[in-house]
């Protein structure tokens, strides 16, 4: 026998095993089953606690309401032990030990989140993505409003090694470019300056960054000519989702 027997709780929490299903792993009759319980119950329940009975009615043929015993696993596994280990039985052993193990496992198991607790969930990771939307916006319309009006925010005094942007000929102005991408391209400046780090290593970054949360790969994008990573960006309207992950993700003190 290789199917697991049906292992419930009792209503202090308990497993327990019936009787009526012991004695069919057993493959013996349950009155029998019972005979042996209460020549042994004293033994039984001064070294394994009181035995749970309760009466059914149970299709013997008859209908005649009999006694059922609810058996934890101490009780269980010590009655196995009354019984001559033929193949049956040791196996039956076996099979015991397992189910009540892999009761145990489910009852520790945690419980999957109920349908509320899940909207809950949704719900206040959407308002934190909404907040987190709100103050990125304010900072871009700040920041966008100082370039509009000749105020680029102040840089840190020293800045990173120069090196040519992931796709980016070299050397090339920024005259004509967008008042964001000029701000991303600050950011990316002041970021490298204060942490010593490469404008490459920092856009390659970025790129990588832009797949893993908008599923974005600036690699396949078409691009015409000498057109750079960022201009095929700003040309498929992307420039927003740079700038975001550039204010969440790029960030330093000046402190």
């Amino acid at each position: 026998m290789n199917e697991l027997i049906r292992i419930t709780t009792d209503e202090q929490g308990s497993l327990v095993v019936s009787s009526l299903d012991f004695a069919a792993g057993l493959d013996i009759q349950h009155k029998n089953l019972l005979e042996t319980i209460r020549t042994h119950r004293e033994i039984i329940e001064r070294d394994f606690g009181l035995i749970a009975f309760e009466t059914r009615k149970i299709e013997t043929g008859k209908g005649r309401p009999e006694s059922v015993a609810q058996l934890t696993e101490d009780q269980a596994l010590f009655i196995g032990t009354l019984s001559r280990n033929s193949k049956r039985v040791v196996e039956f052993k076996s099979v015991l030990v397992k189910s009540f193990a892999d009761a145990r496992k489910r009852l520790l198991a945690p419980a999957p989140p109920s349908t509320e607790q899940v909207l809950m969930q949704l719900v206040s990771q959407s308002q934190q993505i909404l907040l987190t939307q709100e103050e990125m916006l304010s900072q871009l319309r700040a920041d966008v409003d100082q370039i509009m009006h000749n105020k680029r925010p102040a840089k840190p005094g020293r800045l990173g090694k120069q090196l040519s942007l992931p796709g980016l000929p070299r050397p090339r102005p920024s005259v004509g470019t967008s008042p964001l991408r000029q701000l991303i391209h600050t950011r990316v400046m002041e970021y490298c300056g204060f942490h010593d780090a490469t404008t490459q290593e920092t856009y390659t970054y970025l790129y990588k960054r832009l797949f893993d949360v908008y599923s974005i790969n600036v690699y396949r994008l078409t691009r015409a000519g000498t057109e750079s990573m960022l201009d095929a960006l700003e040309r498929y309207g992307h420039l927003d989702k740079v700038y975001g992950l550039v204010m969440a993700e790029l960030s330093y003190s000046e402190e």
